[in-house]
């Protein structure tokens, strides 16, 4: 983390919660950029069908876990939810209770919370929290336009930096990075009822932080006005180096919160993943018929907070919820992570 961001300070800019989560973030009701086997609701649908909703203070976002015989035409209900502002730079604090996760290992689930910009992947993208099927543990990356390579200097030792040969972030594979702790995602997150993820990005680096629910330094974050990184601690993963422009290839990203089902990266992989592939012969398959094993795939939020030093900058993007507006940026991911080295959890 640099000094100089710690001189300058971080002041609040932004809260997402109970009381405006769903003013504050547009429903986006699109087809699926990832070709999943779902289908994105409107607000008013996920709202009168059970999926979107505000329990005991807390932001709920759900898909349909009662509708079995869906076929291979039509998806399964979820949402995807994008903020109405767009943020340069800053540290982006999550609270979250629960994400989604199902009776079955997983299987079939592809969750995200992430960040990115217009015209993918030319103002880059952010991947938080993500994974599919018997995945547990969270993978980050990055997702650039040519030209943007990376190191994990930085980084706490146990993760692995999943990357092509020349570490570049370009495109659909981007460069991940992936922890080996099984609280960090899915069922074991939630058997911990969650905890805190930060990400900071700044001009030279971006690093993503997880506090679980019990760790003591969590209450100070949730709390701070005006968070200094430097007492974070290492990072769970930190991306950084002189061959990548992070100013030119990071800007005006919008928040993302989804669930989708099968789709370029959780289909092939629910093949060659020996926990999901018995289940049925395909994940759209699984998907289809077996409902009732998706009522844990929710997000449960309580809190987003933004916030950002004077050199960083947020603009107004209330067009982003409109289907012309929304970018469609097709990710994929191999089935077998090309990097040098993957975790043995992997499937």
């Amino acid at each position: 983390m640099s000094s100089i961001v710690s001189l300058i300070g971080y002041h609040l800019v932004d809260t997402y919660n109970a009381s405006n989560w769903f003013t504050k973030f547009d429903t986006l009701a699109i087809p699926d950029p990832t070709h999943g086997s779902v289908e994105y609701v409107s607000y008013n649908e996920a709202k009168l069908d059970g999926l979107a909703a505000i329990k005991n203070n807390q932001v709920y976002m759900g898909v349909d876990y009662k509708t079995n015989g869906l076929g291979t035409t039509k998806g399964r209900k979820s949402m995807r939810v994008s903020s109405r502002r767009a943020y340069t730079k800053g540290l982006f604090v999550a609270d979250i209770e629960h994400m989604p996760a199902s009776s079955k290992n997983g299987c079939g689930l592809w969750p995200a919370w992430w960040t990115f910009g217009p015209h993918w992947p030319h103002s880059g993208e952010i991947d938080i929290i993500e994974g599919v099927n018997s995945n547990t543990g969270n993978q980050m990356t990055l997702h650039t336009s040519d030209g943007c390579l990376v190191e994990n200097t930085g980084s706490a030792r146990s993760t692995i930096f999943n990357v092509t040969e020349d570490a570049d972030c370009e495109g659909f594979n981007g460069c991940p990075q992936i922890t080996p702790d099984t609280t960090s995602y899915g069922q074991g997150f939630n058997a911990i009822h969650g905890g805190v993820y930060a990400m900071e990005w700044t001009d030279t680096a971006i690093a993503v932080w997880f506090f679980h629910r019990h760790d003591a330094r969590l209450r100070g974050l949730l709390d701070d006005v005006a968070p200094d990184p430097v007492r974070l601690g290492t990072p769970r993963a930190r991306f950084t180096g002189p061959r990548c422009d992070f100013a030119s290839h990071f800007r005006t990203h919008n928040i993302i919160f989804d669930t989708t089902f099968c789709g370029d990266w959780a289909e092939p992989n629910f093949q060659a993943d020996p926990a999901c592939n018995m289940l049925a012969p395909t994940c759209q398959a699984y998907v289809a018929d077996n409902a009732a094993d998706f009522a844990e795939a929710y997000w449960l939020v309580n809190s987003i907070r933004v916030f950002q030093t004077r050199n960083s900058s947020v603009v107004e993007n209330p067009t982003i919820g409109t289907r012309a507006a929304a970018p469609l940026r097709a990710r994929h991911r191999p089935s077998v992570p090309r990097g040098r080295t993957l975790l043995n959890s992997w499937f």
